[in-house]
């Protein structure tokens, strides 16, 4: 199912997200992906950490709790490295490095995920 993420204010953060739950999912994650694009990102829970190894594109990724606040960022995550979440960490947002602007989020707030099918509705 696809998701858009917003803010807890309502600002929208990225359009277009995959929900990846699966143990498959998690350990492939982009692997192999030669790109992601602007306003498209993958959610992998349960996710402490992530590796980017064999990635052909450098990650802009935001760690949340269960109760889906930030708890880490790390920008420009490059190909070949490991980013460890923390212990409140559940899940992690991937998105290609670049055009999220992380400025719009700090450790603490809240993330909403919606489908896009509620989304589309709360955009008009």
């Amino acid at each position: 199912m696809i998701y858009s993420v917003f803010r807890e204010d309502g600002l929208p953060l990225v359009r277009d997200v995959e929900w990846g739950a699966d143990s498959w999912r998690r350990a492939r994650g982009l692997i192999g992906a030669a790109s992601l694009g602007m306003d498209h990102g993958l959610v992998l829970t349960p996710c402490r950490a992530i590796h980017t190894g064999f990635m052909r594109f450098a990650l802009d990724v935001i760690f949340f709790s269960r109760a889906e606040r930030v708890v880490r960022m790390a920008a420009r995550v490059k190909p070949f490295r490991v980013v460890w979440g923390g212990w409140p960490a559940w899940g992690v947002l991937e998105m290609q490095s670049g055009w999220f602007p992380l400025a719009r989020l700090k450790e603490g707030d809240k993330l909403l995920f919606r489908s896009r099918q509620d989304a589309s509705s709360v955009e008009r």
